[in-house]
């Protein structure tokens, strides 16, 4: 009889994931996300910024997530950017802006970009890290430099197999020492 585990070298555990925010950002919780902070204004709208961690399947492609960002622009009349690239704390981002119209807040302007964690198995399971910054109102333009900047901080750690030994005991959580700048710059977006 053999073991199986989660985390393992077969089931391997979700990456770590690190930003940095400015002074004044506060650490905001909502179904669904796995980290989000946001900068609280009063009477305005609250430039945030949220991570989201997935499972998905080997087969799985990050343009999936770009269609569904752009339906869901399309869905409230609204608009995407061209796809960009970006490396961000040594890791490749995939990435794209949408802005809508919305009726408390003028404008949402949002950057959604895509890295996608594989393990060492080809039939294992990946996962999706899903950074998403968002900005709106009439300052949306000069925020969405401030949700960049956020963005711009991410590290991402994935699982190792050598913490598979510890896994049953203990979580994987580790930070990697990199410092992103965003190869591709977006027309502004909002999470």
């Amino acid at each position: 009889m053999s073991t199986l585990a989660y985390p393992s070298a077969d089931f391997p555990g979700q990456p770590s994931v690190a930003l940095e925010v400015p002074d004044g950002w506060e650490p905001a919780h909502a179904p669904g996300t796995t980290m989000a902070a946001r900068l609280p204004r009063d009477g305005g709208f609250a430039p945030n910024v949220l991570v989201t961690i997935a499972s998905c399947g080997p087969e799985f492609d990050v343009q999936e997530s770009l269609e569904q960002i752009a339906s869901l622009a399309t869905s409230r009349g609204g608009t995407v950017s061209e796809p960009y690239a970006a490396d961000l704390g040594g890791a490749q981002f995939v990435g794209c802006d949408a802005t809508w119209p919305d009726p408390d807040v003028e404008t949402v302007l949002q950057a959604n970009l895509f890295h996608l964690v594989r393990s060492g198995s080809p039939d294992a399971g990946a996962h999706v890290v899903q950074l998403t910054g968002a900005v709106g109102g009439p300052d949306a333009v000069d925020d969405y430099e401030l949700i960049r900047q956020v963005l711009t901080t991410v590290r991402v750690t994935p699982w190792g197999e050598d913490q598979a030994d510890s896994s049953v005991d203990t979580p994987a959580s580790a930070a990697a020492d990199t410092a992103g700048t965003a190869a591709g710059t977006a027309s502004g977006t909002d999470a």
